[in-house]
């Protein structure tokens, strides 16, 4: 058992090195019309979101997940309001609108990231907590924070992030399979760079929440 727990240690290592050498190769490497996803190349395109209230530069492999899809894989009717897969790669980013509770807007969006980490903390134990940071997109800025999520089709890799549009709070979720976790946390962090968020206030209806879950 032992020799099994510093296996899983030492490939624990392993993964977290690969990943911070992918993050440094990418620092300063500004995005351009294309991007490096492990051995390939992808064009990039503006997804405009909510309306235009903010947008996000994704790869071209990055599409609308279809209806029936969206209801098999995120069961829970408060699913994201915008879902765009990689079908081919297994990688999808959501986007959700959530609803104001009144002091989002006097708490900054790493505080409301803290909060958010320390409740999942709370309720899934068994989730592996990684790290937390902040980027400066065009004119907004963004918190995130990653963690790996145990499923029964095998561990899962999320990042979640969170900014400011139009006096809304956005919280996206980018997530693959957790083997191939290092080729994708760098490039997402650039993409966080990609945001534009509209400073106007402008009322955007929000979506009504139930307890149902997933």
């Amino acid at each position: 058992m032992s020799d099994i727990r510093e296996n899983e240690y030492i490939d624990t290592q392993i993964l977290a090195l690969r990943s911070k050498y992918h993050e440094i190769q990418s620092e300063n490497q500004p995005v351009g019309n294309e991007i490096q996803i492990g051995t390939d190349r992808a064009a990039l395109y503006k997804a405009d979101l909510f309306g235009g209230a903010c947008s996000i530069m994704l790869p071209e492999t990055m599409t609308d997940m279809g209806a029936a899809d969206r209801e098999v894989i995120y069961q829970n009717r408060n699913r994201p309001q915008i879902i765009k897969a990689d079908r081919e790669r297994g990688a999808a980013i959501t986007f959700s609108m959530l609803p104001q509770t009144g002091g989002e807007e006097q708490r900054q969006v790493s505080e409301q990231m803290a909060v958010i980490r320390s409740d999942m903390k709370k309720i899934w134990k068994q989730n592996v907590f990684y790290d937390t940071g902040e980027v400066m997109a065009e004119n907004t800025p963004v918190a995130w924070m990653d963690f790996k999520a145990y499923c029964l089709d095998g561990n899962l890799y999320s990042l979640l992030f969170m900014f400011q549009t139009q006096a809304q709070t956005v919280l996206g979720n980018f997530h693959c399979s957790f083997p191939i976790y290092d080729i994708w946390k760098p490039l997402v962090l650039k993409l966080l760079t990609t945001i534009q968020a509209e400073s106007t206030s402008i009322q955007i209806k929000s979506p009504e929440y139930s307890d149902g879950s997933r």
